[in-house]
């Protein structure tokens, strides 16, 4: 049984972290209405440089490193992530210990008419940062303009409401937890967008020798959520990226068996490849792994350079 006890939580000051870190901290006196939790603001790189595209930073991990490193300074007992921020490899100290529900694991299009994708002008400024979003979306509006997309979800919103980018495009998951409303319009489908690895997931970091956080942030964990990013951030390890070239993967759990669908691209030439297949739950991380080496293989067949 856990020890009743004060947890500190570390987050990002974002109004959208600091709501996820509010919705595990209900979480988890849900289950262990015992203990008391206390959220704590560290301010990572990423947030600190908020005038640069996200693929211009040096390396990735630029949202969560500040967090780690309150961690293993003792400053925090655990750290409130969104999985798609965290690199495929942990301080040796940390790990990943614990992985909320997934929420809507979508792409929104957004315009100030509710436009669907299909029904937006051909030469429109959307606007993302994301290179998996480009080269994806372009399949669909191969005139369209890219604009590099940063700040928080209010930001973003403003920006489009100012005429800045015809459209925007962002998480779904983001949007339904700080309860804004989404046009049925803008969703994406995860066939002609695959989500980003861990879209719509918030994982839970701590010390791998502190079996009493352990315990506690695992009362919370979904496994069928464990095993879908078990197979995601396979694939990513086996590729070994980040965000800096076009890069999907998204894993659903059926019964028994995890299904995968994953994508490597190229932003110069918007050419693409998506492979899929499925195996036993239990051999998840294999799979992602397996699909990794078969789309590298497939990927220098055909030239296809992974590379911005």
């Amino acid at each position: 049984m856990t020890i009743k006890k004060k947890y500190i939580v570390a987050t990002r000051p974002s109004i959208l972290a600091f709501t996820q870190t509010q919705l595990v901290v209900e979480l988890l006196k849900e289950k262990n209405p015992g203990c008391q939790f206390e959220i704590v603001k560290f301010s990572t790189h990423g947030d600190k440089v908020a005038d640069k595209p996200l693929t211009e930073f040096g390396g990735i991990g630029i949202f969560v490193k500040e967090l780690e490193n309150a961690i293993l300074q003792g400053k925090a007992d655990f750290a409130v992530h969104s999985l798609k921020d965290v690199p495929t490899i942990q301080p040796g100290e940390l790990m990943l210990a614990s992985f909320v529900k997934r929420e809507n694991p979508q792409d929104v299009f957004l315009t100030k008419n509710n436009l669907k994708i299909e029904e937006i002008k051909e030469d429109c400024i959307i606007g993302t940062g994301s290179p998996r979003r480009m080269v994806q979306i372009a399949a669909i509006k191969p005139k369209a303009v890219f604009k590099d997309l940063r700040g928080n979800i209010d930001t973003r919103l403003r920006k489009l409401e100012e005429e800045q980018y015809d459209s925007i495009v962002v998480a779904a998951a983001g949007l339904i937890r700080l309860g804004k409303n989404i046009s049925e319009n803008s969703f994406i489908s995860t066939e002609k967008c695959i989500p980003a690895i861990g879209q719509g997931v918030i994982a839970l970091e701590c010390k791998k020798d502190d079996k009493e956080t352990i315990d506690l942030i695992r009362t919370i964990n979904h496994y069928e959520t464990e095993i879908a990013v078990k197979a995601e951030r396979g694939f990513m390890l086996a590729i070994g990226g980040g965000c800096k070239f076009p890069l999907a993967a998204y894993a659903t759990v059926e019964n028994n068996f995890v299904n995968l669908i994953v994508m490597l691209g190229n932003q110069k030439t918007n050419k693409t490849i998506s492979l899929s297949d499925k195996a036993e739950k239990d051999k998840a991380e294999e799979l992602g792994k397996r699909l990794a080496e078969k789309i590298k293989k497939e990927a220098g067949e055909i030239g296809l350079e992974f590379l911005i």
